[in-house]
């Protein structure tokens, strides 16, 4: 159909009129079907608007709908799940750190003190020794000789002086006057009153008017018989047949052993190295800067990587030195081992407490957070998180001392803390606690030090 608008009489600016009224209708309705004629059609193209028009009217109730139900989920707070842990009253430790590594106190090679033919060897490497086991055997039949022979001259010297016990008597009151004057003379050693060259002589006189007045005779009689020096020679030689025998000095393992059945060995060969891993201690070098404060008896925590172990001990040696290279005081810590886990040379790096302070307000590390570059913690009161910005003071490595709070509100033992999830946390969320953490301490064992301590 084609629209005529040049209609004759009409201004041109009504006609121009209806030409925009005409673009503005195609552009803002929506596009209608095409009229094939007048009649007949006129009732399938309104039931078609007018399903048109309900489904409009449907689609924007759905829409009001979901609308109202986003508007109630966010009406909905969520709860965010933390952790928490609690403040506690108590012992600020902080520690000084040092390396070292693990060493038995007990270690020793075994040597022979008598040489000849090794007959017998009754250990090997990794066996566990008791004290006095005997480890092996050298062929003693030499020694026994040797004792025989002694035990004659012995005779023979005690027949010589019973011969001649006639001949001789002791003045025993010269003994107790020699004795008497001896110990005056020690006395006056040790309190400086003579020098030690004036004691030596002084004795010399005194041991000469001794013998003269007949105070060792005895002794002077048994040495020019022979009896003195028989009787010193059985027992070198009663000495020597027991060192036929190789003794575990003490309870330990045997490692090391250099010597089997058949050899002919000297003096002084090394049969094996005996080791008591029972009792064992860590050397660990401690730098100057951290001597200040350290004393005998300070708690220490021994972390022994190879086991995955940490042990409580103490201190128990403060080298008097320093190595002048590294600038180090070396500290040893000795620990019990009764399962046999740590052995000698293995790495360990000990925690020593340095200083103690006792009395303090301490909240978990993890509590704490920075915004704008100021500490706070969040406090659980009831769902809610409340920030409280704070001050701190000591800090180690599980622990921080709380000084003051501020914003209003407060903290004391056994308040329960934030420690987890707390990033982007806000004030005043809803929190839901996932698990909460009782108080713990790594330096609980630690005993108050007066040294130390503050």
């Amino acid at each position: 159909m084609e629209l005529n608008l040049n209609v004759p009489g009409t201004p041109l600016h009504r006609r121009c009129g209806a030409i925009l009224l005409v673009l503005l209708l195609a552009v803002s309705l929506p596009a209608l079907p095409l009229l094939s004629g007048c009649s007949g059609g006129g009732g399938a193209d309104e039931g078609t608007d007018a399903g048109a028009a309900a489904d409009s009217l449907e689609t924007a109730d759905a829409s009001g709908e979901d609308d109202e139900e986003g508007e109630d989920e966010a009406k909905k707070e969520k709860s965010i799940s933390v952790n928490t842990g609690r403040i506690r009253l108590g012992d600020l430790v902080l520690p000084v750190y040092a390396d070292g590594a693990v060493r038995t106190p007990q270690s020793v090679e075994i040597k022979t003190k008598v040489g000849g033919e090794l007959l017998t060897v009754l250990v090997r490497d990794g066996d566990r020794v008791r004290k006095g086991q005997v480890l092996a055997r050298i062929d003693s039949r030499e020694y026994e000789i040797a004792l025989q022979e002694s035990r004659y001259r012995h005779l023979e010297a005690l027949s010589q002086m019973a011969a001649e016990a006639d001949t001789f008597t002791v003045n025993h009151a010269a003994v107790r006057q020699f004795t008497t004057g001896r110990d005056q003379l020690d006395a006056m050693v040790r309190k400086g009153t003579i020098t030690r060259e004036e004691y030596q002589n002084r004795l010399l006189e005194l041991e000469m008017g001794a013998l003269q007045d007949g105070a060792f005779r005895e002794a002077v009689f048994e040495q020019r018989t022979g009896l003195a020096e028989a009787r010193m020679a059985e027992e070198r030689a009663r000495l020597n047949l027991e060192y036929t025998e190789i003794k575990a000095p003490f309870a330990g393992i045997v490692s090391n052993r250099n010597l089997v059945a058949g050899e002919i060995v000297p003096v002084g060969a090394v049969f094996c190295t005996l080791y008591n891993n029972d009792q064992l201690e860590a050397a660990v070098n401690v730098l100057e800067a951290d001597l200040g404060d350290l004393e005998v008896g300070r708690p220490v925590l021994l972390a022994i990587p190879a086991t995955g172990d940490t042990l409580k001990a103490s201190v128990d040696v403060i080298s008097p030195s320093l190595d002048q290279a590294s600038r180090t005081c070396e500290v040893l810590v000795r620990f019990a081992n009764p399962e046999g886990r740590f052995r000698p040379g293995m790495f360990v790096r000990a925690q020593i407490a340095g200083i103690v302070y006792h009395d303090k307000l301490l909240a978990p590390k993890d509590a704490l957070l920075l915004r704008d570059n100021r500490p706070l913690v969040f406090k659980r009161e009831d769902d809610r998180a409340r920030w409280l910005y704070v001050d701190i003071g000591l800090q180690n490595d599980e622990w921080v001392e709380i000084t003051a709070v501020h914003s209003g509100g407060s903290l004391a033992p056994g308040d329960e803390v934030v420690v987890s999830d707390h990033l982007t946390l806000a004030h005043e969320a809803r929190i839901k606690v996932r698990k909460s953490i009782p108080p713990s301490d790594r330096w609980d064992f630690a005993s108050a030090e007066e040294g130390g301590s503050r």
